[in-house]
């Protein structure tokens, strides 16, 4: 039997405060990766952290990735000549047709949840905020479902796989109509 007390554990730490961590410690590969995969989990909530966009934006920058820190920092209000470089370097890579910067910027929550700044871009860009739906159960409904968010009849694959199970019935049904009636 083992005597020895148990260790106390240590608080867990969140996932801001490693990345912080890890940009301090010349990481900005890692905070990175664990920037967006807290901003995943936030996705899936429909919520919004705007300090989370500026830890990314600064670890991108950091990697000298400036177009896509600007994609980050443009879900910000932050300003000063780091923001300005990566957001001439985003619209020199990606344009500036909001289908394009859209693509790239990736909102995921509604617009009133983001500062007033960040919501005026949105608004210029015609940003409407669609309810996370896993892949898993696409048809899931949350507290924040709107008329908008209602299925929009079959996906493709749904379309493909009654495609195919009709096409199995017909060819069963076909011979047993040979079988049974014969020639």
């Amino acid at each position: 039997m083992n005597d020895a007390a148990p260790r106390p554990r240590r608080p867990r730490q969140s996932a801001l405060e490693r990345a912080r961590q890890d940009l301090a410690s010349g990481r900005p590969d890692l905070a990175r990766d664990r920037l967006t995969g807290y901003l995943y989990t936030l996705h899936r909530r429909g919520e919004y952290q705007a300090e989370a966009y500026l830890l990314l934006g600064q670890a991108l920058y950091a990697m000298k990735d400036y177009a896509r820190a600007g994609a980050a920092w443009l879900l910000t209000e932050h300003s000063g000549p780091e923001f300005d470089h990566a957001i001439s370097e985003f619209h020199r890579r990606y344009g500036t047709a909001a289908v394009n910067v859209l693509r790239q910027v990736k909102p995921r929550a509604p617009s009133e949840d983001y500062p007033p700044a960040v919501q005026a871009r949105l608004r210029s860009w015609d940003y409407r905020y669609r309810t996370y739906r896993p892949r898993s159960n696409p048809h899931a409904v949350t507290e924040r479902s709107t008329e908008d968010d209602q299925p929009q009849g079959l996906r493709g694959i749904e379309i493909g796989c009654l495609l195919f199970v009709l096409g199995i019935a017909f060819a069963v049904l076909s011979w047993l109509y040979v079988y049974i009636f014969g020639r």
